[in-house]
Parts: C-alpha cells; structure tokens; sequence
C-alpha cells in the first residue's frame, strides 16, 4: 500500500517506521532539521528496549511524491489552517485521507446527529475548516482517525514511543458507518504493522472517549505542568479529574454517544501515564496548541446542550489563558 505520513512528528514518525517495516511504500513529509536528518539517516524509533529504524521515502512537499492509496494527516488540528492546498497533490479520487487529530474534529459534522441529540452543533471555528479541506476530497474519502500512542521527538529523526505496549489508530467513515472494503484493508494494513486497528461502530464515539481522556489528563497536565501520572498521585487533582470525567460523560451522553459501560473513570486514573500530554509538550516548546479542540470544544457542546459543567470551566479557563499569554492560543 502506498501510504504518505504528511507531518511525521512524533507519532507520525513511530507509525512511519512500523509501516515502512511491514513492507510499504511509505513517505512522510517533515520539515526542517527533523527533515533533514531523516534524509541523511532515515528515522529511529525507541520503544522501550527495542530499536526500529526504517528509510522512508522524504520531502518537504506533497508535489515530489504524488497521489497516494492513503494519506495520514499527521499535523496537529491548528496546523490543518491553511493546509489545503498542500494536502491536494497527494490526493487522487481513490485516496483515504486519515485525520487522527487529538480533541473535536473538524469533520464531526458530516454524519447525520444521533437520534435524541441537539439538532444544531454548536459553532465553533474548527468547524468552518471543512470548506477548504473539502474542496480537495470528497467527503466519502474522509477517515476520521483517534490514536493511542505517546510519542516525543527526542532529537531530529529520532521518535522515542513512550506508551511501547499501546499503539493504535481507530479508523472509521466521516460520514458513518463502518466503512467500506478500503477501510477494512487500511485497518489490516495497521495491523500488520503492529498498530492496532479496532472496527468503531461509530468513529464519533470513539472521539468523545478519547476527548474525555484529554479533556481531564491533558489539560490537568498542562495545568500543573507535569506528566500525567501527577494527577493521579495527588488526592486533590484526582477529585478534579473524576469531577470532570462526570462533566464530560454527561456532555457525551446529551449528544448521542453515552460511554457509561465504555469508561471506568476510576479505572482511567488509576492509569495515567508517566508520559508529557501531547498539550504541555507544544506549549513547552512554544508551538500552537490545541486548546480549542480539547478543552474549549466540550466546553462549548456543554452550553448548547445545557449540561452543567462547572469543574471543565473553570479548568477551560485556566488553560485558555496560559495559551493566549504565551501567544500560542487565539480563541
């Protein structure tokens, strides 16, 4: 399968090494001093005691490497601003192109509301990138993606996997549904390559789980400044956590998707990684974050749904103004 990673970070770049081992045409688009190490050196990916390396195909544009089966869109949600036209010579009218992006989506619009659910969602910004995106596929080619992997880029072409026994990409239809033939292979294909795959009945509902886990660990993290596990350890951070975890299964709940048999949030805790949420580690580095998606987007589901949401606004805001006062966060 002929297979481009545009944006090999991190987690891009652990993916690109397990599917360019297991055999496949794999390029990534990166840039910068990550760019040109992985020319000079291919990538290296640490997992635990294991070492992978693998020689993908790389570039700095999308134009030097042409149409692709599928396309991973590996940048985080605020880098997709913009990204459309670089995104358009990778895509051919039989390409999957996969959008793993952490928090709120902006393809969540394209399926139809669940039954009971409010009619309108409500308007935020990350939805009005759809138009520009949707100009270059159609919609039936979007993969909604939500991945569980921790990743860090330790040094230009060299990802350190720091959750090695957990490794997955959920794959399911923008549109709905379970997905076609195409779909089906893509999961095999992640499979095979050591990146588990599991079959959603709806891809929107594995979003809200995973939104949840970022909602509460990622944001608390950034809040504190320390790895998730902190939370855990701390009883005053635990209470705030499973405050918000009941926050964000109510919100959940109001929209169509109840995960109450799907979480444990004690259970959730109990397993917060030593690990430095994808969040804290761009605002450490100064790099545009996605407060609005993770934090902000709930928030805002809350108040159209009327669910009160007390814990989530007051941690909202807290975090909403570290981005903005470090100039990496515009509302």
């Amino acid at each position: 399968m002929r297979i481009c990673i545009f944006g090999a970070g991190a987690t891009g770049g652990n993916f690109a090494v397990r599917l360019a081992r297991a055999g496949h045409d794999v390029s990534v688009i990166a840039r910068g001093p990550h760019l040109e190490a992985i020319l000079a050196n291919g990538l290296r990916l640490e997992a635990g005691e294991t070492v992978l390396e693998a020689r993908p195909r790389a570039a700095a544009s999308g134009a030097e490497l042409g149409v692709q089966d599928v396309l991973i869109v590996g940048v985080k949600a605020p880098g997709l601003d913009g990204l459309a036209g670089a995104l358009a010579p990778l895509i051919g009218p039989e390409t999957l192109v996969v959008f793993p992006q952490n928090g709120m989506p902006w393809w969540y619009p394209l399926s139809p509301a669940p039954e009971g659910a409010p009619a309108a969602l409500p308007d935020l910004a990350l939805f009005r990138r759809g138009p520009a995106l949707l100009a270059q596929m159609a919609p039936e080619q979007v993969v909604g993606g939500v991945i569980y992997s921790g990743n860090e880029v330790s040094r230009p072409g060299v990802v350190v996997n720091t959750t090695p026994a957990r490794n997955a990409l959920t794959l399911g239809p923008a549109t709905g549904g379970a997905g076609d033939a195409r779909i089906a292979a893509l999961r095999a294909t992640l499979e095979g390559a050591g990146i588990g795959s599991e079959t959603p009945g709806d891809i929107r509902q594995v979003v809200w789980r995973k939104l949840l886990l970022n909602m509460c660990g990622s944001a608390l993290g950034l809040a504190t400044r320390s790895v998730s596990a902190e939370t855990r350890e701390d009883p005053e951070l635990s209470a705030v956590f499973l405050d918000m975890m009941g926050e964000g299964m109510a919100i959940a709940r109001a929209w169509g998707f109840p995960l109450d048999g799907l979480i444990d949030p004690q259970a959730v805790l109990a397993n917060l990684p030593v690990h430095r949420a994808s969040i804290l580690q761009d605002y450490e580095a100064g790099r545009p974050m996605e407060v609005g998606e993770i934090v902000l987007a709930p928030l805002a589901f809350a108040r159209a749904a009327g669910v009160p949401a007390p814990t989530l606004r007051v941690v909202a805001a807290i975090v909403s103004r570290l981005g903005q006062s470090a100039g990496l966060f515009t509302p």
